[in-house]
Formats: structure tokens, sequence, C-alpha cells
């Protein structure tokens, strides 16, 4: 799924609100107010309702610039950044550990399933 040029937060809002499940090997997209970052899924329970996904080292392969028109490669990196993600209270939060109370905590996500997809807003 390619997504073309469209930024914004609306077209985030919409990605977010998809009908796609997590899959392994499908990938997916966390969205930010009007960046994008790309993730690996690494694995995804039997009901669906907790992955790993794993930070995607995204390489510009275009060359426009500074520019709404980007195209990336998705490449794994050593040590990435590992994330737990939970389908919990009727949205998907990441899950982790609190160092000052050391109990969970839970932060809601706006993640696309499905597409990877790296986007950084210049005009932001």
């Amino acid at each position: 799924m390619k997504l073309g040029t469209q930024t914004g937060s609306l077209m985030n809002h919409l990605m977010a609100n998809g009908t796609h499940k997590a899959q392994i090997g499908k990938g997916a997209t966390i969205l930010q107010w009007t960046d994008r970052h790309a993730y690996f899924v690494n694995f995804v329970s039997a009901n669906g309702k907790r992955a790993l996904i794993e930070r995607a080292k995204a390489v510009r392969i275009d060359d426009n610039g500074m520019s709404d028109s980007q195209d990336y490669k998705y490449e794994r990196m050593e040590n990435a950044d590992i994330r737990e993600v939970v389908f919990k209270w009727g949205k998907w939060r990441m899950e982790y550990t609190s160092p000052y109370e050391n109990k969970k905590k839970y932060q809601h996500i706006n993640i696309a399933w499905g597409v990877m997809q790296e986007y950084y807003d210049y005009s932001f």
C-alpha cells in the first residue's frame, strides 16, 4: 500500500483507523501528527491483540530533497528499538514499565497495520 504524497494529521488519522490486522511480515506504521515511522512486525499473539514491532531503518532512495514526495527502502538495524503493543480498552497502546513506579503502563498510539511508510514533514 503506497499513500503518495498526501500528508497531515487527517491522513494519519484515517490510516490509524483502518481494518487491517497485525501480521508478521506485513509491517506497521506508527503515525504521529504528520510524521510516520516504519516498523517490522516480529510477533503477533494468537488472539491478535499483542504484537512486537521493531523500528526499521528508513533509507531515502529519491533525490527530492526537502519535499513531500519521499521514497524509502527499509532495512533491519542492529540493536533496533523493539516495542510491545497491545490492543486494550478499544485502542492500540504501547506497553512499557515505568522506571519510577516499576509497574506496567500503557500509552495510546496510532498505528496502521499492513503498511510500512516513513515520512518526515519538513514544513511542520
